[in-house]
């Protein structure tokens, strides 16, 4: 059976060493992820190709990272929010955490559809093809990646607010929620 999560003395209670890691690798790879969508305008065709190449293999990354971090999350629960935490910024909370994490699989699964549906496989940093989802379909691929860009948009906007909003609980409403991530 699963414990309710890991504690540390003066810290509080704090999600899993597994939970910590894996929210600090998804949300890395999703920032280089927009960061490589976002700037790979106005670069050399080669360049360009190379950085999508690493943005579709980082995407199939974070939907294999994702599915494990809700597998994990399904057995073991995070630990409860400081009593200060007002009732609409838990519902506001719980909330975000169900659009990320139906982000985190809607996104890449975008992405992998689209390049099925375009009839260009997804090399995976060079180590083998991602397997093909969907047959080749013009239609398909056009409005996939018309999704694609809206759920990235989506991504972008609510990975801002939860910054923005992990950094008002620190240090404006010092409720110490930071520490219970903290991988150190």
């Amino acid at each position: 059976m699963a414990t309710l999560a890991e504690t540390t003395g003066t810290a509080g209670p704090r999600y899993t060493r597994v939970a910590i890691w894996l929210h600090w690798l998804i949300g890395l790879a999703v920032i280089a992820n927009i960061g490589l969508a976002m700037l790979t305008e106005g670069l050399p065709r080669e360049t360009q190709r190379a950085a999508m190449d690493a943005h579709k293999a980082l995407g199939i990354t974070v939907l294999a990272l994702t599915v494990i971090r809700i597998a994990w999350r399904l057995g073991h629960r995070p630990p409860p929010l400081p009593a200060t935490i007002g009732t609409w910024q838990r519902l506001l909370g719980k909330v975000t955490h169900f659009l990320f994490y139906a982000l985190l699989i809607l996104l890449p699964l975008s992405g992998w559809v689209w390049m099925s549906a375009a009839g260009r496989p997804i090399d995976f940093f060079g180590l083998f093809a991602v397997p093909v989802i969907v047959a080749p379909n013009e239609g398909l691929a056009d409005v996939m990646h018309d999704r694609h860009e809206v759920l990235g948009l989506t991504m972008l906007a609510l990975a801002a607010v939860h910054i923005l909003a992990a950094l008002k609980h620190q240090f404006i409403d010092r409720t110490g929620l930071l520490g219970r991530l903290n991988p150190f």
